[in-house]
């Protein structure tokens, strides 16, 4: 048995190297309950975690996914 994580960078793919955590100001507009917190656990690869737009990218995969919908993080 090996070691290895299935986990990916949420952005591009490649292997992580840092775990990030996302919580919506407003969870409903993520499929959570008003009132009630929501964490979303996300990965990252050293590339894609200095880049300044990063944030901004998370959040647009993040909430694709909750829509339902396939995520492009360009």
């Amino acid at each position: 048995m090996t070691n290895q994580s299935p986990a990916s960078c949420l952005l591009c793919g490649a292997p992580p190297v840092a775990i990030g955590a996302f919580m919506p100001e407003r969870p409903e507009d993520f499929g959570g309950i008003p009132g009630k917190t929501r964490i979303f656990r996300y990965y990252l690869c050293s590339s894609c975690q200095g880049k300044p737009d990063a944030q901004d990218r998370i959040e647009k995969v993040i909430r694709a996914e909750v829509a339902g919908g396939v995520a492009h993080a360009s």
